[in-house]
């Protein structure tokens, strides 16, 4: 991410925030970011208004611990990002007070990829009626507001890439310049079925468990490759893949490996939740330890998938379903899963990645 559009304030001037509240909401590449406040104190001065386009690191905004404190000098406490600034100082004075045009009705629910499509087809997003979930506009309810004619050329259609699907693209063509191999295991689920059905959770609940838990003695496998030195992390943090209309996006389970089930799978449903709304907490964006992608559930049984940088590996999973398979020269009936490691070869070997792989299908054949 190179750059974000500031969507929405939450606070005005002069409110008061705690800590943790949600302070502004941001367009990224991906999803519309919820941004909560650093420290608890006062806005003094909101530096970026509403649907403004900045680079990373612009400071947007200023709080102080009292309403009549002095606002210090701007380069004094960011110097690097105030020089990169054209005269921000300058520029405050100069211009009047953005909580005036916070609006006090509710923002539209809108896609980033639908924002974006209104602005190139010169559409009021606002005017426009949405018929996603809970009304949240979508690209074809934009380009439907626009009545855009037809493609020119029959039988084809241009679309343009929208801003997820740029960011998809750019995160492969990367991972395409990593050098990885996978590695497959199949798994007898009959253990983990059992244990999901008491708990109440899902499959990718008890895999993802299982994934954080086997990381605790494999340092190499939560690691990142950083040119001349591997970088191991101590945090244990999950991605989950998570499927939308106009691309994938990752929301990432911080410190999974100290999570029961139950707590797991609460966080799980309410990332997946804000994911497809197009609101993640800020916490859930960025890189994890390794990540998950589960097809299964659109029946698929076996696929690779590919690593995600900086993160050094991917597990995918398949759907579970009964095999026939031999125990103690008997042929039985088990309901089965394969499991598919891929692995960034710079920062692990197969011998690694195998023994990793062993103890995660160890952790669900026999929790």
């Amino acid at each position: 991410m190179d750059e974000g559009r500031v969507l929405a304030w939450r606070k005005r001037e002069g409110d008061r925030v705690r800590k943790g509240e949600i302070l502004f909401e941001v367009e990224t590449d991906k999803a519309n970011m919820e941004v909560e406040a650093p420290a608890d104190g006062v806005v003094r001065r909101v530096l970026v208004p509403e649907g403004e386009m900045v680079p990373v690191a612009t400071v947007v905004a200023v709080l102080a611990d009292s309403a009549d404190e002095a606002i210090p000098d701007l380069a004094a406490f960011t110097p690097s990002v105030a020089s990169a600034l054209p005269s921000v100082a300058d520029e405050i004075a100069a211009r009047p007070s953005v909580a005036a045009n916070i609006g006090d009705g509710e923002r539209v629910r809108a896609s980033p990829a639908a924002r974006k499509r209104a602005q190139e087809l010169g559409v009021d997003i606002g005017a426009v009626k949405g018929t996603g979930p809970g009304g949240r506009v979508n690209i074809e309810d934009v380009e439907a507001a626009a009545g855009a004619p037809p493609s020119a050329t029959i039988g084809t259609k241009r679309e343009p890439l929208t801003r997820m699907r740029r960011a998809v693209a750019a995160a492969m063509t990367k991972s395409a310049t990593v050098p990885q191999f996978s590695i497959s295991r199949d798994v007898d689920m009959t253990a983990a079925d059992r244990r999901r059905r008491t708990a109440g959770v899902s499959y990718t609940d008890v895999i993802v468990v299982a994934c954080a838990q086997a990381l605790r003695a494999h340092p190499r496998l939560r690691s990142r490759f950083d040119g001349d030195a591997v970088v191991v992390s101590e945090s244990i943090d999950i991605g989950i893949a998570v499927a939308l209309d106009d691309g994938l996006i990752v929301p990432v389970l911080r410190g999974a490996d100290r999570k029961d089930l139950g707590e797991l799978k609460h966080e799980r449903e309410e990332l997946e939740a804000a994911a497809r709304a197009g609101h993640l907490p800020a916490h859930a964006m960025g890189p994890a330890s390794l990540t998950v992608s589960n097809l299964g559930t659109l029946d698929v049984d076996l696929f690779t998938a590919l690593v995600n940088p900086p993160e050094a590996a991917i597990l995918a999973v398949g759907r579970v379903a009964d095999r026939v398979v031999a125990r103690d020269g008997a042929p039985t009936v088990r309901p089965m899963m394969t499991a598919t490691l891929s692995v960034d070869h710079r920062v692990a070997d197969g011998a690694d990645a195998a023994r990793y792989l062993a103890d995660v299908v160890k952790l669900l054949e026999a929790p």
